[in-house]
């Protein structure tokens, strides 16, 4: 086979993959793991977008910088732009969303899906450029292409993906310049590691290694230094220009983005950081057979050099050398932030997947290979095989990376806000009005989706809320399904300072009180003006219907009447409501007013949840911690809680509303009841 043939090979192995891995997921909105950091970029890109494409005033939406420390900020800013790395990944897909008209996170995504098909194929060419071997570079390239992690963020919006594939153009350039020493070759490599150095920090780490490694073949005398020198001080100065305007940046306008050291605070918390890292997502990173291949190629080259079978040629050194300053470099920055780990699982690409790639090219360079044409079927069904456990565990993971339920809060903070920056237009709201949002769960998610720039509060806390009230803001938005559990709950004066002037079921829009009013729950919450249509209630002192189940009174203690009801730690469910004749929530959506109230011994933890059940399969499951609600030991607390019901299209359905002893509480239960509007 040809050299062309071998790259049109390597084109459509990337091309397929590529198709078969994001064809369905290639217009999502940012969504699932690490939603957050994802529609932070893609703010940044619809920021450039709306601001003529202003390289060096970079924005998203939000006014508040580093929400989640917000009383590091006595004030909000007045403006949304931010400190950020080189933004330049974020700035392109601006500029085709303003050439296409088109601001969908498609463009986002298949720019980032684009480039990493350009590193993927720079992998091969550099494989082939060490191996000789099309065989060992398409298992390598088949290898990188197919690790979980790196498939899920390979259609994604973090800069992660450009900066690899970057650094691998960089590599393979820098590679050709060891092989002819065309210094014309050296500089494009460095070109192309400092963009990837200023786009992703982490990524200065092989820009570092070649730096170290051409410093060394010049003190050997392998090389002169002058050509070298222009190059590399224009890398340098690059970075620092880029690095001195950022932190203006910060000091002037904030940033929304981490910008500080997370080492382990002892040895102790850095194994324990470890083992969490790993547990969560060492198959994550690579799946079994990844791991598998790996080893067996460890072995195999250690069998061949131990058995002096194969040597490792000079120039290999180099490469092996390369390989291994970059793992030292991995290994301090992962010192440095360590306690990101476990919580973020694109650091693993940021940082080991590069040399963990290279290494599997050095190892590769050790194992000789014959050629004829019965060896090369016996490496092609090998190839083949492993690739198809490597694709198919790549599939479902990308399946099992957007499992949802009701324990995600940013699907359904996603679910909630999508059409409202229509439903803000028809109700004549202005695109410059400021949007206080409370209980935003994410930075950026809520504002882009009602294309309103505002102020995000992420931890819901009294002050926090009393602060931001205070603050120049327009209106403010809630997401009605959170807002008893979440806003309610901390600050329930929050209804006496602000009066509601529209609600779309899912969000409703406030504006400040003039006055502090009087204002009752019920009233807020708009439940006087709706009609109930069901209601239970279990007080323990009256007679109950079937539809009751796991009644266990006591008359020893009673919030009123002379009963309640008790739950101990050796009970797994509590008090249930189960019924499959309710024919209110067959006929549309509806609301669910829950309000009970509780007296704990124990403060561990208790779940009420709402489930409905259609032909056999959980179609809503919603569940509220009582732990978040109920702070006071020996002391009945009222508890309040609003489900948002759908409309039930089965025949065959079950409704039950039930308490869920997760933490072996003890636990005393009076007035128990809810109501369906």
């Amino acid at each position: 086979m040809t050299q062309q043939k071998q790259t049109i090979t390597a084109i459509v192995i990337i091309l397929f993959l590529g198709v078969l891995f994001h064809n369905k997921y290639i217009n999502e909105f940012p969504s699932y793991i690490h939603a957050w950091s994802q529609s932070d970029r893609y703010a940044l890109a619809l920021g450039f977008a709306n601001n003529d494409l202003n390289f060096f005033k970079p924005e998203t939406f939000s006014l508040l910088k580093n929400a989640e420390a917000i009383d590091e900020w006595k004030y909000p800013s007045d403006n949304s732009i931010t400190a950020v790395n080189f933004p330049i990944h974020d700035f392109l897909p601006a500029f085709f969303m303003k050439i296409t008209g088109n601001s969908s996170p498609f463009i986002f995504r298949v720019y980032i899906l684009l480039y990493s098909f350009i590193g993927l194929l720079f992998l091969f060419k550099l494989s082939q450029l060490w191996t000789r071997s099309f065989f060992k570079s398409i298992l390598i390239l088949i290898f990188a292409a197919t690790s979980p992690v790196f498939v899920y963020y390979q259609g994604g919006f973090m800069p992660t993906i450009p900066s690899l594939s970057n650094s691998i153009i960089g590599i393979y350039l820098y590679s050709l310049y060891l092989s002819n020493s065309d210094n014309k070759y050296f500089n494009f490599s460095l070109l192309f590691l400092t963009i990837a150095a200023l786009c992703r920090t982490t990524f200065a780490i092989p820009l570092i290694a070649i730096w170290g490694f051409e410093l060394l073949r010049i003190l050997k005398g392998n090389t002169r230094l002058m050509p070298k020198l222009l190059p590399a001080l224009l890398s340098i100065v690059f970075i620092l220009f880029y690095s001195f305007y950022n932190d203006y940046l910060t000091a002037k306008f904030g940033s929304i983005f981490l910008n500080q050291i997370l080492p382990a605070k002892s040895f102790n918390e850095a194994l324990e950081i470890i083992k969490i890292a790993i547990q969560n997502w060492g198959f994550q990173y690579f799946s079994i057979i990844h791991y598998l291949l790996l080893i067996c190629l460890v072995l195999t080259s250690v069998f061949y050099l131990l058995s002096k079978k194969t040597r490792i040629l000079d120039k290999t050194v180099t490469l092996f050398l390369l390989v291994l300053i970059m793992f030292i470099g991995c290994i301090a920055f992962s010192i440095l932030m360590l306690r990101q780990f476990p919580d973020h699982d694109y650091y693993f690409l940021d940082t080991f997947y590069l040399p963990v790639i290279l290494l599997l090219i050095f190892l590769v360079t050790i194992i000789p290979l014959e050629n004829s044409k019965r060896n090369n079927s016996f490496y092609l069904i090998t190839i083949l095989l492993l690739s198809i456990s490597m694709i198919v565990n790549a599939v479902n993971t990308q399946k099992n990376r957007r499992k949802t339920g009701y324990w995600d809060r940013t699907t359904s903070t996603i679910n909630n806000f999508t059409g409202m920056e229509n439903y803000l237009d028809s109700i004549s709201i202005p695109k410059n009005s400021k949007m206080l949002v409370l209980d935003a769960n994410a930075t950026n998610i809520p504002l882009i989706l009602m294309n309103r720039k505002g102020y995000p509060i992420i931890l819901n806390k009294k002050e926090y809320i009393e602060r931001a009230l205070k603050w120049d803001y327009d209106y403010v938005v809630f997401q009605n399904e959170f807002f008893l559990s979440k806003i309610y709950s901390v600050y329930p004066e929050i209804i006496s300072r602000i009066k509601k002037v529209a609600d779309n079921e899912k969000i409703s829009v406030c504006v400040l009180s003039d006055s502090i009013s009087n204002n009752t729950l019920y009233k807020f919450l708009g439940i006087e003006d709706k009609t109930q249509v069901f209601g239970a209630i279990m007080t323990y002192d009256t007679m109950v219907n079937e539809s009751w189940q796991n009644i266990n009174s006591t008359s020893d203690f009673s919030f009123s009447g002379t009963n309640s009801g008790f739950l101990t730690h050796n009970m797994t469910y509590g008090l249930t409501y189960k019924t499959k004749d309710l024919p209110v929530i067959t006929q549309r959506n509806r609301i669910l007013l829950f309000s009970s109230y509780f007296l704990q011994d124990t403060i561990n933890n208790c779940e009420i949840v709402v489930s409905i059940n259609e032909n056999g399969k959980t179609t809503y499951y919603n569940s509220f911690k009582l732990q978040e609600f109920l702070k006071m030991k020996n002391k009945w607390e009222s508890v309040d809680l609003l489900f948002l019901l759908p409309k039930v299209k089965s025949e065959d359905y079950e409704f039950a509303l039930y308490i869920w002893n997760t933490g072996k509480n003890d636990l005393l239960i009076d007035d128990f009841g809810f109501k369906i509007y």
